[in-house]
């Protein structure tokens, strides 16, 4: 049973995923971090590499006896994986069955078998021990943005996943989230995702004493805001769908 902090960022990326390894580095975790970029082994900064594919989510187990092997089991889990397959903007039916579910592979299925493994382990570490699986979302949990529907499927699901195990496990001081960047108008902040934010949100988050509201929307150097889900136009479903019936009324008139 180890007594030490340990943080496993899984598809970690040199923006979001270094930026919050770093932060909990600097906070005395030992980090370990899985992608398939990387090369397995131990970096001259002490953080432990693990070359993974989430693409096969037979990894999954892999990557955590890795870090059990290494340190034993983590107690902070962040999910970073996706696999953003688009379509057409016009056109979301265009997706082969084979699209859809390579994304919801990389965003779904083995996102739920890490769930699982972190709980496994958080239930064999001690009760001082912060635990927490953050997974990084984003607005396609409240509304559909045209073009990604492929992607979208990983992310519905997987918000599903964390409100479940939030339910169920947050009261027993297991704690799950799902983390979502917007601009402070609540639009996506999408590919301009601040990694500094993330560190600094998924820190907070790890620390909280109790599980708070699973889904977790915030703005860089705000912090956490309640927002709606919204699209990069700023529409929301009521009035998306209130601007389609009006195009196409006019078109008809």
């Amino acid at each position: 049973m180890s007594s030490r902090n340990i943080l496993l960022v899984i598809g970690a990326g040199p923006r979001l995923g270094q930026s919050v390894a770093d932060k909990f580095a600097n906070e005395g975790y030992r980090v370990a971090l899985a992608a398939r970029s990387l090369t397995s082994g131990l970096s001259s900064a002490g953080m432990l590499k693990i070359k993974a594919d989430l693409s096969d989510p037979n990894s999954v187990s892999t990557i955590f006896q890795t870090v059990h092997n290494t340190w034993g089991p983590p107690n902070i889990v962040v999910y970073n994986g996706a696999n953003r397959i688009t379509t057409a903007v016009d056109d979301p039916l265009s997706a082969p069955l084979g699209d859809i579910q390579a994304a919801r592979t990389v965003g779904f299925d083995s996102a739920y078998l890490a769930a699982q493994e972190a709980l496994h382990g958080f239930k064999s570490l001690p009760d001082q021990l912060c635990k927490a699986f953050i997974y990084t979302g984003n607005a396609l949990s409240q509304i559909a943005i045209p073009g990604v529907l492929p992607f979208a499927v990983g992310k519905v699901s997987a918000a599903m996943l964390i409100e479940y195990a939030a339910n169920a496990y947050g009261p027993h001081g297991y704690k799950f989230y799902f983390a979502d960047e917007r601009q402070s108008d609540g639009r996506p902040a999408a590919l301009d995702i601040d990694g500094a934010a993330h560190a600094d949100m998924y820190w907070e988050l790890a620390n909280e004493k109790l599980q708070s509201y699973w889904l977790v929307t915030f703005v860089k150097n705000q912090g956490r805001q309640d927002f709606a889900g919204v699209d990069f136009q700023g529409h929301n479903r009521v009035s998306h769908y209130k601007r389609m019936r009006d195009a196409a009324a006019e078109r008809n008139n």
